[in-house]
């Protein structure tokens, strides 16, 4: 057997209680008819209630409700096998980890903002397989398509600058790599999220774009950061101490680089996003522009499950609770025949 709902069964230790107060009514009730009346009269104005009688409605009702109460836990017993199809889209984020996605024009920094605006993504991604490729002087795909959001994010959370070699932000690798670990699907459309502040260091984005459209495969493209003055990259050492990043001993300052993105979503006819520092929803962002793909039949398998058994339940509780009112509560008065001889 097994229950949906056990912590529902906590609600059995009411029935004590409700015991309890029947148990102490009665007494009260019966101390006020001696108070009223002497035991002669007492018994000329009121019936005998039996104690047996008192005590089988009073159990009667406490097994019906407990019998409620247990149902409403969802019972279930009796094996059977369903079979379920899951459908979806293959899907890569491509995760910019770079130093300059450590600049903190968007809160706490641009890298942590575009995990978390990722793990609110997931909410939205039913059925469908997704995968992370963290990308920044090289791409390395920390997790293949998988339909498993927890290992996903176990693995986003753990992904830093420290997830790819350091030395630039190579995009065009980036979409190349996803280009390489999604294998051609006719039956299902492919997609590319792709977080970034948009800087590249000669890694032919375009071309990578046109490959991606040449398989219809989407890319949306996320831009975070400042766009004007951009901003200083973050160095701390060991000891909490805090610098920025410098060449040939001046401050590198990273601003978002709009126009290549622009370029790469329209290449693939898929969608720009310019949050820079804005807040954003990356969830719904691809409800709005990817409601519509094509999704195929991602695996087919046989669950086992249970059957709901609780409708037994409901039914003999009602039937005791009702059994509990049309017993009188009173045993019927036997007319007395010498009080028709005295008439």
């Amino acid at each position: 057997m097994y229950l949906e709902s056990p912590q529902l069964l906590l609600l059995l230790w009411l029935l004590p209680v409700l015991g309890g107060l029947l148990l102490y009514a009665q007494r009260r009730q019966a101390a006020a008819a001696n108070r009223f009346a002497g035991d002669v009269m007492l018994q000329r104005l009121m019936p005998v209630v039996t104690s047996g009688r008192g005590w089988a409605k009073a159990a009667v009702l406490l097994f019906g409700l407990g019998l409620l109460i247990f149902a409403a836990s969802r019972p279930r017993w009796g094996v059977y096998f369903e079979d379920v199809q899951t459908r979806g889209v293959d899907m890569f984020v491509l995760l910019d980890v770079s130093r300059s996605m450590l600049a903190e024009d968007v809160a706490p920094n641009r890298l942590e903002r575009a995990k978390s605006d990722i793990r609110d993504l997931l909410q939205y991604l039913k059925g469908d397989r997704v995968g992370l490729i963290a990308f920044a002087g090289a791409a390395v795909v920390q997790t293949p398509l998988t339909t498993d959001q927890g290992f996903f994010q176990m693995v986003l959370e753990d992904t830093d600058p420290d997830s790819a070699p350091r030395g630039g932000s190579l995009i065009g690798d980036a979409i190349r790599k996803a280009l390489e670990a999604m294998e051609p699907r006719h039956d299902r459309d492919q997609v590319i999220v792709l977080i970034t502040d948009g800087e590249d260091h000669d890694s032919f984005p375009a071309e990578a774009a046109k490959a991606a459209a040449e398989r219809d495969v989407k890319v949306i493209c996320v831009g975070l950061g400042d766009t004007n003055e951009g901003m200083r990259i973050p160095i701390r050492d060991d000891s909490g101490q805090l610098s920025y990043m410098k060449h040939d001993g001046q401050e590198v300052w990273s601003k978002m680089d709009e126009a290549l993105l622009k370029e790469i979503a329209l290449t693939t006819s898929g969608a720009y996003i310019p949050a820079k520092t804005r807040a954003y929803d990356l969830g719904q962002v691809y409800s709005q522009h990817l409601a519509g793909l094509t999704r195929g039949e991602i695996n087919s398998e046989k669950r086992k499950r249970y059957r709901e058994r609780f409708q037994l339940f409901v039914v003999l509780g009602l039937a005791a609770l009702l059994l509990e009112m049309v017993v009188p509560r009173y045993p019927r008065q036997r007319e007395d025949p010498m009080s028709q001889v005295r008439a």
